[in-house]
């Protein structure tokens, strides 16, 4: 009796598994996946796939991209339940009236979004008649090194872990002719971006679009997200730059405190 429930456990961890697998590949992919491309991908075998496929199709979770192609993707369902973990949160609650007054005063797109694995996942966004276009929307992943908000997360980090970061593979990748390639060029910026109390993304991930970020911390002094201005690069000067940094300083700040932060800066004189 017990090997029997033994095995239904392992049984049933597998297959959760192997359901989350296929969820992540759903979610990274750039192009809706068939049922072979699944199976392929996540070496699995056929007729595996084709039941978690279509017992998450009949959930509701998974939709078909082009039924007659049976290409599948990601339905809304996977973005309401996350929505809704994030209205669960203090951390989302309390920042959502600051980004909106925030995006109000400026006339300008303003995001947040939190570190995953070394990469920056956009949780909210908030646009009040602006003209910015931007490819970034809830859920993308960025790299840290060439974003805004990015930038803001890794400067409150050590400098080993901004190495580790560094050393990831995507943090390579070469977006436009700002892009910063070398890990000096790196150090150099997120020491002026402490120096400043905010990070500058100047055309570094998409060639029209300027950012202001600024992270924010919890009660712990721990930094556990950021949030970012996004303006177009032609609008902006620097009596600009700087009234947008003064103003994501202080909605960062006025986010932080309400989570419990102490400190009245954005960061501390030297992060080792």
């Amino acid at each position: 009796m017990h090997n029997e429930e033994g095995l239904l456990i392992l049984k049933i961890n597998k297959s959760a598994s192997r359901t989350i697998e296929l969820l992540n590949l759903l979610a990274i992919s750039s192009k809706p996946l068939t049922q072979l491309e699944i199976s392929q991908s996540l070496g699995m075998p056929k007729s595996s796939t084709y039941e978690l496929i279509y017992t998450l199709l009949e959930k509701g979770i998974v939709e078909f991209d082009n039924e007659d192609l049976r290409t599948f993707r990601l339905s809304l369902k996977i973005f309401e339940m996350g929505m809704t973990v994030l209205d669960k949160t203090d951390f989302h609650k309390i920042s959502r009236p600051l980004l909106e007054e925030l995006s109000f005063k400026t006339g300008e797109t303003v995001f947040m979004a939190v570190e995953d694995k070394g990469a920056i996942v956009y949780v909210d966004r908030v646009e009040k008649n602006t003209s910015i276009t931007t490819s970034a929307g809830l859920g993308t992943r960025r790299p840290m090194n060439c974003t805004g908000l990015g930038k803001a997360l890794l400067a409150t980090y050590s400098m080993e872990r901004v190495k580790e970061i560094w050393e990831m593979r995507d943090q390579k990748a070469i977006y436009t002719n700002y892009t910063i390639r070398e890990y000096n060029d790196l150090i150099d910026d997120l020491q002026q971006t402490r120096e400043r109390g905010y990070a500058i993304d100047n055309r570094e991930i998409e060639d029209e679009i300027f950012c202001v970020a600024a992270p924010i911390y919890d009660r712990t002094d721990k930094a556990i997200g950021a949030i970012s201005i996004a303006s177009i690069y032609l609008k902006m000067d620097q009596k600009k730059t700087e009234t947008f940094g003064k103003m994501i300083m202080e909605t960062a700040l006025a986010i932080s405190k309400r989570l419990g932060f102490r400190r009245n800066q954005t960061y501390e004189k030297l992060i080792h």
